[in-house]
């Protein structure tokens, strides 16, 4: 398929929710104990070379679909500077669970989770217009 120079390329987005199998790094943004992040050795070490936030030393399952899919490494939703959400974004919390009274005021709840998605969507969509 050819497309036009002008033309952008549609492509997939994801945008991830869950636990520590899919936190990218939220933990390190969010006001949590040490207990709760990961951004020192050794997570990240094996493939990233650096702490990731990454609750493992290397990918996250988001990271693989990510890398099969062509699409960049999707950062955490409360990384400083984070605010391009064409190809999605992470709003996965270490130790949250499906219930809110899981780890309460340790990790982000999946309520608030929903609550900054919703953020995100109206702000991608006042860029996209």
């Amino acid at each position: 398929m050819h497309h036009h120079p002008n033309q952008p390329q549609k492509h997939a987005a994801q945008f991830i929710f869950r636990d520590a199998f899919f936190d990218a790094g939220n933990n390190n943004y969010s006001n949590t104990t040490t207990d709760h992040q990961a951004n020192f050795w050794s997570y990240g070490e094996t493939f990233f070379g650096y702490p990731s936030g990454r609750v493992s030393d290397g990918r996250t399952i988001p990271d693989f679909i990510a890398e099969y899919a062509e699409l960049p490494f999707i950062p955490p939703y409360l990384q400083p500077g984070n605010d391009q959400f064409s190809y999605g974004s992470s709003f996965a919390s270490a130790g949250a669970g499906a219930l809110d009274e899981t780890y309460q005021r340790l990790v982000i709840r999946i309520k608030h989770s929903a609550k900054l998605f919703q953020e995100c969507g109206e702000t991608f969509n006042t860029e996209a217009g």
